[in-house]
């Protein structure tokens, strides 16, 4: 089983406090989002970064100055919770790194959050979180269910990227697209057991399927030709793979009609083949 996300799990009180004022400020200044891409992308290149002797590597949190004023409060928020500081700590004590890796929070200019290979960093941006924020708020019941939605995304968002990041540095092999390859190591990561990680995979399965809901349907102007599947395929695979991982549990995805049975009978066994894969890709990675 892969043990990331204690990770999250040990920061989690922070983030939803950073969360729930990130959501009031967003909806209460009326900011507007940055032009840009409003999906997680990844720049991960194919070469291998030059390695350092195993093991002398370490995850650093990164907090880089924000000139947004909502930001720079939530900055400040961050730097005094260590959110990242916690983040990395616990990575550092689960995955052997050959190279440094930073984890940063940034204010990108644009929506988005992405793995840069050539100075080894995942970046976090707070665009990113206020588009979740807006993105959610119409269905959100109160602040507290809304705080959830942003966080729950952005975790998810974070081991994939994290994956990105993984897959470079220790050169990882993969079949297929490495964008649906990391959101499967994000959801293995995620559905831990716990109903907060559960819970974040569902939430960022419902934001791809947002995502898809408001572009336009003309089938000709689907972008067929994307590194990434399209949004409603990510719902289903990540709906999928969480039923698989816990059938009793997620039995109501299959009953209301979310996953249809006929992808729901073959996704115990898609679950079982992608632990067993990324658990046999991560292991020699992995502290003892």
């Amino acid at each position: 089983m892969i043990d990331l996300h204690r990770s999250a799990r040990a920061a989690s009180k922070t983030r939803y406090v950073v969360a729930l004022l990130l959501a009031s400020a967003v909806l209460i200044a009326g900011c507007s989002s940055p032009a840009g891409g409003n999906r997680a992308n990844s720049n991960a290149a194919s070469s291998t970064a030059a390695k350092t002797p195993e093991g002398k590597g370490v995850f650093k949190p990164l907090y880089v100055p924000a000139k947004n004023p909502e930001y720079a409060e939530l900055e400040a928020t961050m730097k005094k919770g260590r959110v990242l500081e916690e983040i990395c700590d616990n990575l550092n004590k689960t995955v052997i790194l050959p190279v440094d890796i930073t984890i940063s929070l940034d204010e990108c200019g644009v929506v988005n959050a992405f793995y840069d290979p050539a100075k080894q960093q995942v970046h976090l941006c707070y665009e990113l979180m206020e588009h979740f924020a807006k993105a959610f708020e119409p269905d959100a019941k109160n602040e507290d269910e809304l705080a959830s939605a942003i966080d729950g995304a952005t975790t998810f968002v974070f081991y994939h990227e994290l994956g990105h990041a993984l897959v470079h540095v220790l050169d990882l092999p993969i079949t297929g697209k490495e964008e649906d390859a990391v959101d499967q190591m994000s959801t293995l990561i995620l559905a831990d057991g716990s109903q907060e990680g559960e819970q974040s995979v569902l939430t960022a399965a419902r934001w791809f399927l947002l995502e898809d809901q408001q572009k336009d349907t003309d089938i000709q102007q689907l972008a067929f030709w994307d590194e990434h599947s399209l949004g409603s395929q990510r719902f289903y695979n990540m709906v999928c793979w969480l039923y698989g991982h816990d059938e009793k549990t997620y039995a109501g995805l299959v009953a209301n009609g979310v996953l249809p049975q006929e992808r729901a009978v073959r996704c115990a066994d898609e679950y079982k083949q992608l632990e067993k894969s990324w658990s046999r890709l991560l292991e020699p990675h992995l502290k003892k």
